[in-house]
């Protein structure tokens, strides 16, 4: 009864749904270079990290800016779950989550206290230790990393595919997961308490929501869902380090995507993803003589996007709309003055 009530209610949504699932199966069959289908692929797995953030940041209106801790964690843990014991991905990936869920509430505890700018400071303090813990931790390989490509067991097992078709798709797959999972939580109750905590935590306060537990299980959430993406990326590149998890640069991208798609929105950080992970990948490449080039381009997007469009690309055909409206208003209105 509920599945049948969120399918009359949810039309609209199902219908966008549909058709972007549907585009981005059939692209890939057409692309057959392969740093396009890379960027693809990327693009799926940042968009799942975008999501994840967006939980946290769009409807809870908490600027975490250490979310590559836990993408570190997933990596790590689907790593060297299949390195040491040949524990396949597709089980050890929720392994990840269940680390990362525990360590958002241990966080949290202390760290949700916070707000605004000073919870965001907290947030990347808290990555940069993850940082040094990891370059430092002889165990799971220190500054050295872990390398664990496995061709002994089958491909489906190890999630370690010859070509980039499969792992795009199964990317593919968790993205429309985590899109149906913002949906719901979006007209759920967890959804609403979460947007007027956002809004004005007081007032939420006041008319009875416990906003502590809410902040805190958003931030749970949102770090399981971005444990996912680092587990796909883990097995996609199959070597892993802390240089390339954990600088504070990735925490910053998460952000990113979700202010350039559109921050509390549910296809904002899927259009952000793309458009990002499409920018940095393609100016790394254009401009590989030039490095940290595409990290100054994202800056100049930062101001673009705050300056032009403060509510993301997602904004730009309602913005064009009421242009339209204000244009036709204008004109009829001259019309009359006219007349």
């Amino acid at each position: 009864m509920r599945i049948k009530t969120f399918i009359q209610s949810n039309k609209k949504f199902i219908m966008t749904f549909i058709i972007v699932m549907a585009a981005l199966i059939i692209i890939p069959l057409f692309v057959h270079r392969e740093f396009a289908l890379n960027v693809l692929t990327l693009c799926g797995i940042w968009s799942i990290m975008g999501l994840g953030w967006n939980i946290i940041g769009g409807y809870a209106g908490q600027v975490s800016n250490g979310h590559a801790l836990f993408y570190a964690i997933g990596a790590y843990t689907g790593a060297l779950s299949l390195k040491w014991y040949g524990i396949s991905p597709w089980i050890s990936m929720w392994f990840g989550v269940a680390i990362s869920v525990v360590l958002a509430f241990l966080i949290g505890l202390p760290l949700l206290r916070l707000r605004g700018h000073y919870f965001a400071i907290a947030t990347m303090a808290i990555v940069e230790c993850g940082r040094i813990i990891f370059t430092n931790w002889e165990f799971v390989g220190g500054a050295t990393g872990v390398s664990f490509n496995n061709s002994e067991l089958p491909s489906w097992y190890t999630m370690q595919f010859p070509g980039k078709h499969p792992i795009y798709y199964i990317s593919l797959f968790f993205v429309a997961l985590v899109i149906i999972l913002s949906r719901v939580l979006e007209g759920s109750k967890f959804g609403y308490y979460c947007r007027a905590i956002k809004a004005n935590q007081e007032s939420a306060q006041s008319s009875g929501v416990n906003a502590a537990r809410y902040k805190r299980m958003a931030y749970m959430l949102s770090a399981a869902v971005v444990s996912i993406g680092g587990s796909l990326y883990a097995q996609y590149i199959q070597y892993i380090d802390p240089v390339t998890l954990l600088p504070l640069s990735n925490s910053m991208l998460i952000v990113l995507v979700c202010v350039m798609g559109g921050i509390g929105t549910i296809w904002g950080p899927v259009i952000g993803a793309f458009v990002m992970i499409f920018i940095n990948e393609y100016s790394r490449s254009l401009f590989a003589r030039f490095s940290g080039l595409n990290m100054v381009i994202y800056g100049i997007l930062v101001v673009f996007i705050v300056l032009f469009l403060p509510k993301g690309v997602i904004s730009i055909p309602d913005g064009i709309k009421t242009w339209m409206v204000k244009r036709k208003k204008r004109a009829e209105t001259m019309a009359n003055e006219e007349g």
